[in-house]
């Protein structure tokens, strides 16, 4: 190791990495965005929530005068961290319509709990406002589609959803509560990978239908476990590895440590087994990321890896890989293609797009589409969004995420968490993804996404609450 640190190589990646440092550090425009602003105080001071604090009141008063409030106290309706320990770690295995269920009654019992306990109050943060405003675009874009009656029902399952991250950060009061909600995702995402390589060693006849037969011929099985489509579920496995590789990183004892690095190298595995090219660019990228998150010399591992890859990644993985923007392989052309054509589309529909759904999608799209292709969607995240919501959707969006990456970003070099890290290392790696499909296709996976938007900032905020009591 003393002769590594000695060698050239070595120091100059050291330099190149303190430059780096020295750089973002000293950065104006960086500066600007890490710029440490409380926002809670004033934000409580709007008139949007004193109205909110003042019906909250006039409902107290009513469940008071009618008992309710004693009905209630201590039952197990009014415990919402039960409810939503149960979402987090069902989420995966569950029909979208019972995730829906579930979701709407943790919110119930978060109700009857601000009903029954007067201390009990409802979280500000300014990226309510970003999140109602995203939800009020996706209400519009509803009502103003080519097909309404698809793209209602569809605007209610994506509400009930975005309405998630407001039961969480409500729900969720301390760091213990919050790191015993990230196990329950980190486990259930390694049931799922069990699952998965269930399926590839005992074969799926539905395997082939994403891969090019020609020229992947040696790929049998691509791994989908519970989100039938193997893109879909390396989406997810994106958000989820991240966070267990953070988790596995803080924890301090050794059974710990080898349970979680248990959950990293299956989930790891099944991840490596859906084959999604995509997805294996988003994962690379985030453990890069969080790994530069924790200690910049990992740099000089990273490309020593990256180097001997190729001599030790089997065949088949290293010519799914060198495959990617190979156009002679349909699943990219089909993908270009499909580019293309949205582009075309929305030269003359990028102001409002052309609402929720399949069905409003391939009603304007065909008569733009290259090579006559059929697309369920734009399969891109970013494009899809301008389709559906025209450009004021995605630059609400945008902004949404701005705030989370500025407010995770601050508590993250601050504090050196590195469990938000992997948070911020996931979403990244999502948002990576998002360049070459539509991350939101399934919506159970973007329930999840909104799990992780919401663990960001309750973790974020859980470190402005320690830093108040220091």
């Amino acid at each position: 190791m003393n002769t590594l640190k000695q060698s050239y190589i070595y120091k100059m990646f050291v330099a190149i990495s303190n430059w780096l440092t020295k750089i973002f550090s000293e950065s104006a425009l960086i500066g600007f965005f890490i710029k440490d602003v409380n926002h809670e105080k004033r934000d409580t001071e709007t008139i949007f929530v004193k109205l909110i604090n003042k019906i909250i009141e006039v409902l107290r008063k009513v469940f008071s005068k009618l008992k309710l409030d004693k009905l209630f106290d201590n039952s197990i309706f009014a415990k919402p961290m039960i409810w939503l320990s149960l979402t987090v770690f069902l989420t995966p295995f569950l029909p979208t319509m019972v995730c829906i269920a579930m979701i709407i009654f943790t919110g119930l019992s978060l109700f009857l709990k601000l009903m029954i306990i007067p201390k009990f109050k409802l979280k500000y943060f300014k990226s309510n406002l970003w999140i109602l405003l995203f939800i009020l675009v996706i209400a519009v874009s509803a009502f103003t589609s080519i097909s309404v009656e698809e793209s209602y029902q569809i605007a209610l399952v994506m509400i009930a959803f975005a309405m998630s991250y407001f039961v969480i950060i409500n729900t969720v009061e301390t760091k213990k509560q919050l790191k015993f909600l990230l196990y329950l995702f980190v486990i259930a995402a390694a049931l799922s990978a069990v699952y998965g390589i269930y399926q590839y060693i005992f074969g799926d006849v539905y395997s082939q239908a994403w891969l090019d037969s020609e020229m992947f011929e040696d790929i049998k099985m691509r791994v989908y476990s519970t989100f039938e489509n193997p893109n879909v579920y390396g989406e997810y496995l994106i958000l989820v590895i991240p966070i267990a590789v953070g988790l596995m990183w803080t924890e301090k004892g050794f059974w710990k440590k080898l349970f979680l690095f248990g959950i990293v190298g299956i989930t790891t595995l099944a991840m490596v087994l859906t084959f999604s090219r995509g997805c294996w660019l988003g994962i690379l990228f985030a453990l890069a990321l969080l790994a530069i998150m924790i200690d910049r010399r990992f740099i000089l591992l990273g490309v020593v890896a990256l180097l001997a890859m190729p001599f030790v990644l089997p065949e088949t993985i290293i010519n799914r890989f060198m495959s990617i923007g190979d156009m002679s392989d349909s699943s990219t052309s089909y993908r270009v293609y499909i580019w293309m054509g949205t582009l075309a589309m929305l030269k003359d529909y990028w102001f409002c797009g052309v609402g929720l759904g399949e069905t409003s999608y391939n009603t304007i799209y065909p008569l733009y589409s290259y090579n006559n292709i059929e697309a369920p969607h734009s399969h891109n995240l970013y494009l899809q969004f301008v389709s559906q919501f025209g450009i004021i959707g995605l630059i609400t969006f945008l902004g949404m995420v701005y705030n989370f990456y500025k407010d995770t970003t601050i508590k993250m070099l601050k504090k050196k968490d590195i469990v938000l890290a992997g948070i911020v290392a996931g979403m990244t790696g999502f948002f990576l993804e998002g360049m070459f499909d539509y991350t939101w296709y399934n919506y159970r996976v973007i329930l999840i996404f909104w799990m992780v938007i919401a663990f960001g900032i309750v973790a974020t905020k859980l470190e402005e609450k320690e830093e108040g009591k220091e």
